[in-house]
């Protein structure tokens, strides 16, 4: 059971705007869309090793097949 790439980048997208919108009163315009890629770029590596991590966890708990 794997996150799809696609799914990866719309999550990651999503929580990156939303994220960079709570914080766009503090930044100038021309900072916004490096902040975007900075935040976007973190999700979609904290969802990568949440899902290595769960292929990982799942393949140790798989019976040993003889």
């Amino acid at each position: 059971m794997s996150m799809n790439p696609r799914l990866q980048h719309d999550v990651a997208w999503a929580t990156a705007m939303h994220i960079v919108e709570v914080f766009s009163a503090l930044l100038r315009e021309e900072e916004k869309r490096t902040a975007f890629d900075e935040v976007y770029e973190r999700v979609k590596a904290g969802l990568l090793a949440y899902d290595k991590e769960t292929k990982d966890m799942l393949r140790r708990l798989r019976p040993l097949e003889n």
